[in-house]
C-alpha cells in the first residue's frame, strides 16, 4: 500500500492514519511526505504494532517513511536513504524470501525529476549486480506515463522524465502491474478541484516474476478529510 501523506505533524492526524492503515489490512505500507517534526513523538500507542523505517526530509514536501506489520516475518538486511528524504531503499527477507524494496517520493521538477530517475536507475542496477533479489518500487512518481489513460483535464503533456520511468522495466524486468491488470482504465491518485485536473502519479513497478504470486493492485479512495483526500494505489 502506498499513501502520499501531506504531513502526520499532528497527533490527531497520526492516530487516523496509523489506524487506518492498520485496519486496511496492508502488511507493508509506503507513506510519502510524512513530515513528522523531530520533536513529534511516534510511539507504539500512536501506530500500533508496526516496525518504522523513516527519513526526515529538508522541506515539507519531502520525507518518506516505511511501516511493516510486526506480525509478518519481516528480516531487514541492508537499508540505504538519500540525505534530501526522497528516497529509501530496504533488502529484507519474508519468510526467508528475499526482496529489495524502494519507497520514492519524485521532485515537482522535470529537470529534478530527470536526475533523480537516473539515481534510482542507478541504485536498482547496484543492487542487480549484487542479488538478483525481486524488485519492487512504489511511491508518488510525479509524472503521466500515458497522458490519455493516467490524465484528465488541464495539461496533459508528457514530461522527459516520463521516458526514464518507462525505460525501467525492460531495464530490469520490471511490470507496471496495475497497468497490466487494468489496460484500458482510467483511475487517478490526485486531483484538483477547480479547475478540474485529474492525474495517476503514483505506481507500482515488481519485478516479471512476481506475477506469478497473488498480486492484488488497485487504487482505492483513502482516508477522507480532514486527514487527507488523495486516492492511492
Amino acid at each position: 500500500m502506498s499513501l502520499n501523506a501531506r504531513g502526520i505533524r499532528t497527533f490527531e492526524k497520526r492516530k487516523a492514519i496509523f489506524s487506518w492503515l492498520s485496519n486496511s489490512g496492508a502488511n507493508i505500507c509506503f507513506l510519502q511526505e510524512p513530515t513528522v517534526l523531530k520533536k513529534s513523538k511516534i510511539s507504539r500507542e500512536n501506530i500500533g504494532e508496526e516496525k518504522m523505517f523513516f527519513l526526515h526530509g529538508r522541506s515539507h514536501s519531502r520525507g518518506v517513511l516505511v511501516l511493516v506489520r510486526d506480525s509478518l516475518d519481516f528480516q531487514l538486511r541492508s537499508i540505504k536513504v538519500d540525505s534530501q528524504g526522497r528516497h529509501v531503499f530496504l533488502e529484507f527477507s519474508i519468510q526467508e524470501s528475499p526482496y529489495f524494496l524502494l519507497n520514492i517520493n519524485t521532485p515537482n521538477k522535470c529537470s529534478e525529476q530527470c536526475i533523480f530517475f537516473k539515481v534510482i536507475s542507478e541504485i536498482l542496477k547496484v543492487a542487480r549486480t549484487e542479488q538478483d533479489y525481486p524488485i519492487i518500487v512504489g511511491g508518488d512518481f510525479n509524472v503521466i506515463l500515458d497522458p490519455d489513460l493516467d490524465g484528465r483535464g488541464g495539461n496533459k503533456r508528457k514530461e522527459d522524465s516520463a521516458k526514464l520511468v518507462q525505460d525501467m522495466p525492460p531495464d530490469f524486468d520490471l511490470v507496471n502491474i496495475w497497468r497490466i491488470r487494468n489496460p484500458t482504465a482510467s483511475r487517478f491518485t490526485w486531483h484538483q478541484k477547480t479547475p478540474l485536473v485529474q492525474r495517476r502519479l503514483d505506481y507500482w513497478l515488481v519485478s516479471d516474476s512476481l506475477q506469478d504470486e497473488k498480486i492484488s493492485a488497485e487504487i482505492k479512495t483513502s482516508i477522507k478529510r480532514p486527514f487527507g483526500n488523495n486516492p492511492f494505489n
